[in-house]
């Protein structure tokens, strides 16, 4: 059987390699990430891929990478990118001069460098609707910037506020801050040029054509999670990319958090990622009291006295997953996931992977934070799976 081609930017711990193995129809020759410790993950779990860089996109689109694969330009089939997404997310306030906004420009610069058949960007759905300042001036920037600045601070004002620690200097700047809001936030969505068309346009000058950017939902395709993703797909401009097919969506019931935790073995006491994190007292007694598949903001007015929070604390972390339904996206908060659906704890990073996909022997290494974060940040295995099932049709049609 014919093996395709694959290499892999912003690959974080290879949730995406691992969709496009276990497709079995490609050999990943090259995966990077600027992060030491998602790169040593990649290493440690994937010892077939030849080529592991650990490097800024910016650098990686300097470099000889055609010497580095041992391809000749045109020959590589598909290249995959999970461009850094912060500056995208909807979580928070964005700002179009956010210099993370622009790693896509020199991962096609790197796509024009190699001229793979097939080229795909993953991003979080805030990617459609973003705009960014397209080379502003050096007082637009500023303006920008201070705005940002601004809104970033009383977020954090406001939060001590809402915590009941805020002094009356804390509330008096709140409400200078606050004054100016609005003013503030039209100016950080200032932007002349959408993120996608730019791509779009990259793409094109380069003799690409993009297939209409689709959102996937993980879950649509067998995954126990509902994370969704934008996803770019860019064909050659010599391929007839008319007969190229975005996966079909998943035909059975979705896949639920109880199905995924039963493959977790629990018997395994020497698995560092599947410890469970160490609760206080009282934390775990709030636990007790949020419904399964429900937040903690459902039941934070009925606690009793020596249990009370502000509602400051009733986000993210503190929901109950359900046996019964896939998980939402899985984003580490405070160091930990949601709770676990039964157990009055959070999941462990070990459960956290299996509802990403990731196999039980995959390990994660670092502090507890940054295992988390290697498994909230990852690719989920089964959208890439499908993805990589619908490049491999293709490629077999043109090839």
């Amino acid at each position: 059987m014919k093996k395709y081609s694959f290499v892999e930017f912003f690959c974080g711990a290879g949730g995406s390699h691992l969709g496009f193995k276990k497709e079995g129809s490609y050999e990943t020759i090259l995966a990077s990430d600027i992060d030491d410790e998602m790169c040593e993950v990649i290493k440690l779990n994937n010892p077939e891929i030849s080529n592991v860089l650990c490097d800024d996109i910016n650098n990686l689109a300097n470099k000889n990478l055609l010497k580095i694969i041992n391809l000749k330009k045109g020959e590589l089939d598909v290249m995959f990118g999970g461009v850094v997404c912060k500056g995208f997310s909807l979580a928070g306030v964005r700002s179009s001069s956010d210099e993370r906004n622009l790693l896509y420009r020199p991962y096609i610069d790197i796509v024009n460098q190699l001229k793979p058949k097939i080229s795909i960007i993953e991003n979080v759905p805030g990617m459609k609707t973003m705009t960014i300042q397209d080379n502003p001036s050096g007082k637009e920037k500023k303006e920008i910037d201070f705005a940002w600045k601004q809104l970033e601070k009383l977020n954090g004002l406001k939060s001590s506020q809402t915590k009941g620690t805020a002094s009356k200097e804390t509330i008096k700047l709140i409400k200078q801050i606050e004054t100016n809001r609005e003013e503030y936030r039209n100016t950080v969505k200032k932007g002349s040029l959408k993120v996608v068309d730019d791509i779009i346009k990259r793409y094109n000058d380069i003799g690409y054509h993009v297939i209409k950017p689709e959102i996937l939902k993980a879950s649509d395709y067998g995954a126990a999670t509902t994370r969704s993703r934008l996803i770019i797909i860019a064909i050659r401009n010599d391929l007839d990319y008319s007969i190229f097919n975005f996966p079909p969506t998943y035909k059975r019931k979705h896949k639920t958090v109880g199905q995924a935790l039963k493959k977790v073995n629990y018997n395994k006491k020497n698995d560092l990622d599947n410890l469970p994190m160490n609760h206080a007292e009282k934390t775990i007694k709030r636990f007790k009291y949020i419904p399964e598949g429900k937040n903690i903001q459902t039941v934070i007015d009925t606690l009793p006295d020596d249990l009370k929070i502000s509602k400051f604390y009733s986000r993210g972390s503190t929901m109950r997953l359900s046996r019964f339904d896939p998980a939402p996206t899985l984003v580490p908060g405070h160091s930990n996931f949601p709770v676990h659906p039964t157990l009055n704890r959070c999941i462990t990073v070990r459960e956290a992977a299996t509802i990403m996909g990731f196999p039980q022997n995959y390990k994660f290494i670092g502090s507890h934070t940054k295992r988390c974060e290697q498994v909230g940040q990852a690719v989920v295995m089964e959208m890439a799976y499908a993805i990589a099932k619908s490049c491999s049709e293709f490629l077999n049609k043109v090839d």
